[in-house]
């Protein structure tokens, strides 16, 4: 008797999983499995033992920076940080800017040096500008920090 129940439980069971196999190949996820499981085994083979050691405890530092940085709302902060700049083309605006300057950096000739060059330096408007520009950063920042 225990070996009918054993049997229909078996066959059951069986019947399931072809159902769940046909599944996984008709919405081609068994094919992706198949291929993941090819990648895994080519970079298993192509890394040492020290390489997977290494790759492992960088992996479960990344998510415990990612877990602590999601808990505390940072991750949040990011993103919305990240889209703003994205919004308002910031990022891009400073690598054309950084690219412009180190242009005209390479074909700038050197300062004289002296009181004199400090002076010439500072009586033009884009370098009062600029300070300017650095003293309100600092002085939110310094604002923010002291928040805390």
């Amino acid at each position: 008797m225990a070996a009918i129940i054993s049997e229909a439980t078996h066959e059951e069971a069986l019947s399931k999983a072809r159902e769940a196999l046909a599944r996984l190949v008709e919405n081609g996820d068994l094919e992706r499995m198949v291929h993941l499981a090819r990648l895994a085994g080519a970079a298993q083979d192509s890394m040492s033992d020290e390489m997977v050691t290494r790759m492992a405890g960088m992996v479960s530092d990344a998510i415990c920076l990612l877990d602590r940085a999601t808990r505390t709302g940072v991750m949040d902060r990011l993103l919305a940080v990240a889209e703003k700049m994205d919004q308002e083309h910031i990022l891009a605006d400073f690598l054309r800017c950084l690219t412009g300057a180190t242009e005209e950096a390479a074909h700038t000739p050197a300062p004289k040096g002296g009181i004199s060059g400090l002076w010439d330096l500072v009586k033009q408007p884009e370098t009062q500008q600029t300070i300017q520009f650095l003293m309100l950063l600092g002085k939110h920042f310094r604002s923010c920090r002291l928040k805390r």
